[in-house]
Formats: structure tokens, sequence, C-alpha cells
């Protein structure tokens, strides 16, 4: 089982974090248009697809015992956490090694802090040199590999356990 997970976890992680390079080498963050989009729809359906085919071989092959509910969840998690792990690893190669791109995703990101900012009536005018330095600020504080780890796991593994439990329930149920 765990040659299964291995498999499946490094296969579908490796196409999940081709997904992430080309969003960033392909400079697909800088519009927001439905191409730009797909890498990160794909880096949705990537580890579904995967945990989905995980389950499938599973109950398809012969073992000893039949394959329960836990075993199958357990065995999806996994596959999911080293997707993540590689999306991981891919960010952290683009973080640590590409400073053009990183350095021109803050800069856009900071034009979308001052343009949201600028734009917010809630907002007093002598206020806003204040808020905008505050959001970059809390910007700067949450961009950085740790915290894209973390979100980058619980939607693995969120979504891992959700198509796995009903990958599991719909074929017993037949």
């Amino acid at each position: 089982m765990f040659k299964r997970i291995t498999i499946y976890g490094i296969a579908f992680g490796s196409l999940s974090a081709a997904m992430l390079l080309v969003q960033y080498f392909n400079g697909l963050y800088k519009t927001r248009s439905f191409v730009a989009s797909l890498p990160v729809i794909f880096n949705l359906l990537i580890p579904a697809i995967g945990v989905y085919l995980f389950v499938k071989s599973l109950m398809s092959v012969k073992f000893d015992k039949p394959i329960n509910m836990g075993k199958a969840l357990f065995g999806s998690l996994v596959v999911s956490l080293l997707v993540a792990l590689c999306n991981i690893a891919a960010f952290r190669h683009i973080y640590s090694n590409e400073p053009g791109i990183m350095k021109e995703y803050r800069a856009l990101q900071y034009a979308s802090i001052e343009k949201y900012v600028n734009s917010d009536n809630s907002v007093a005018v002598a206020e806003k040199p204040k808020a905008i330095k505050e959001k970059i600020d809390n910007f700067e504080n949450n961009f950085s590999v740790s915290s894209f780890g973390v979100n980058q796991i619980w939607m693995c593994l969120s979504t891992g356990m959700v198509v796995a439990l009903l990958v599991f329930v719909r074929n017993h149920r037949m």
C-alpha cells in the first residue's frame, strides 16, 4: 500500500507542482483572466484526481482483508500530503531562487493594495497612507513559504479527504 501511496503522491504532486511553476514562470499571476486561473483550478483538481485514482486502485486490488474506509482515508490523506509537499517545494524554489518573479509579484500586490485602499470610501483621506502601510505590512508578514505551505497542506488534505470519502461510499453502495 505504501508503494502505491508514494507513486500516486509523487506523480500527482509533480503534476501539481508543474502547474504552479507554469503559473509563476509564465507570469500568469499578472493578469486576471480565465487562462491565468487554469493553473489554480488544476491545482484543485489534480489532488482530487490523484486521490480518486488511488482509492479506485486500492479497491481493485485483492488484499487478505477487504479494504476499509480507514485505510482508504489514511492512504488518500498521505497521497494528498505528498502532493502538497511537492507544491511547497516548487514554491520554495521560486521564492528562494527567482527574486525577479517575487519582486514583480510583490509590486503587483502593493499596487493592488493601494488601489483598494484609495477606492475605499470608508477610510478617511488622512488615514489612507497609514492603512496602506498597515495592509502592506500584513501582506509581508503573511507572504512566506511557511504560510503558503500551511494553505497548501490544508487545501490538499481537505480535497483528498472529501474525494476519498465520496469514492469509498459510492463504490461500497454498488
